[in-house]
């Protein structure tokens, strides 16, 4: 997927965002965060919004501190959250892969990688905000074998399952034809296709992406193999 198709992903979650959180009251639960409301939900997007457009924008070289606050008042902070959004697309548009500045997980250039993370990071909370008015609209299959290759690479470089004695949980996504295999252990890893695991799920991508980031259960996906592996996921690994 390119940048302009990362770009588009943006625009158009970040719409679905916003019209699923003016369609009903911002003290709202989030389910898939708790503790969150739509509108602690509206203050974090906008916030990462800005916050990444600022670095593309700037071009700094170094990590920038997030401390873009919102307004109160409902009015006033569904505004500055489409602002937000507009001002990275703007600024992703105008940005060039050549261009150098801080970035932090695997991609060819800084623009490809910022456009990725934010589509995929506008997704994550665009299935947020719905699911606090009821049901979720699912990923495409394009973007959620996207979204799932994004996750594991970064989810590597931090998360930590030491329950998981080093069990090896493997997702196949049957309408994208795609497998990952993650080793669960004091570090988790992403391994070669071994042709089975300890737990198996398989489902479509959109399904098992939501599910690896906690935003829903296993509702349509099938589980085989040690289950016991899926707690010790919930407990361990967050984004």
């Amino acid at each position: 997927m390119d940048i302009d198709q990362q770009i588009a992903r943006v625009r158009a979650d970040g719409e679905a965002l916003a019209r699923a959180a003016e369609s009903g009251p911002l003290d709202a639960p989030v389910p898939g965060c708790p503790g969150w409301d739509v509108e602690r939900l509206l203050l974090h997007i906008g916030d990462v919004h800005r916050w990444a457009a600022t670095i593309v924008r700037e071009r700094l070289t170094e990590r920038l501190q997030r401390d873009f606050e919102g307004p109160a008042g409902r009015d006033e902070l569904l505004a500055w959250y489409r602002e937000g959004c507009a001002a990275l697309i703007e600024t992703l548009e105008a940005g060039s892969p050549q261009d150098d500045f801080w970035f932090w997980g695997p991609a060819p250039n800084a623009l490809a990688f910022w456009a990725r993370r934010q589509a995929n990071e506008t997704a994550a909370h665009r299935c947020d905000a719905e699911s606090a008015r009821g049901t979720i609209t699912p990923l495409t299959t394009v973007d959620a074998l996207d979204a799932l290759d994004e996750w594991f690479g970064l989810m590597v470089r931090r998360a930590r399952a030491p329950d998981g004695g080093g069990r090896i949980l493997r997702l196949v996504a049957v309408d994208g034809g795609a497998t990952w295999n993650l080793i669960i252990g004091d570090r988790v890893e992403v391994t070669t296709d071994r042709g089975r695991g300890h737990c198996e799920l398989r489902g479509k991508a959109s399904d098992l992406y939501l599910w690896s980031m906690n935003r829903q259960g296993t509702d349509g996906i099938t589980v085989s193999g040690d289950d016991s592996l899926l707690q010790v996921w919930a407990d361990n690994v967050r984004f």
